[in-house]
């Protein structure tokens, strides 16, 4: 007898994924509010491609785990540059740790006098960070845009019915 394979395991990635398409689905109407935060919590606490699986069975695409499995040739793959994109988790989480140190800075400050001036800097240098790593997102959301538009504007080039 042989023994059945164990499903694959996903990762985070797979897990952030399957969380954007299911905001696209509430996006579009396809899913209410209570159905959409049960299904995020399931996706959320997923570990098997099946799990999540599971959750997209009654909606139409986007479905995360299909993007791989079977490539269209018609459609080219997207180039990503090098290190992007940043995690949105990460980019959300240095603005509001931006939005919280600047007024908790300038009240310690206050507080002791400003006699360590230099504490100013914190902020400025989280601020940075912060501004830099949106900008990289927001290019890199930019570069997306450009070659699906690229790759959209050559299929209606080569297609004979248009």
């Amino acid at each position: 007898m042989t023994e059945p394979v164990p499903a694959p395991r996903i990762g985070d990635s797979e897990r952030d994924q399957a969380t954007e398409y299911l905001r696209e689905h509430l996006a579009q109407g396809r899913l209410d509010q209570a159905e959409f935060d049960e299904r995020m919590t399931a996706a959320l606490v997923a570990r098997t491609q099946p799990e999540l699986d599971k959750l997209f069975a009654d909606l139409p695409a986007p479905r995360p785990g299909r993007e791989l499995a079977v490539p269209d040739p018609a459609r080219p793959a997207a180039v990503e540059p090098a290190g992007l994109p940043h995690s949105p988790r990460l980019i959300n989480t240095i603005g509001i740790v931006t939005a919280v140190i600047w007024p908790v800075t300038l009240l310690l400050l206050f507080a002791i006098g400003w006699h360590n001036w230099f504490l100013i800097f914190i902020p400025i240098a989280v601020s940075a960070l912060f501004a830099n790593l949106q900008k990289q997102s927001d290019d890199h959301r930019k570069h997306l845009d450009r070659e699906e538009r690229r790759r959209l504007e050559g299929k209606r080039d080569d297609d004979p019915e248009s």
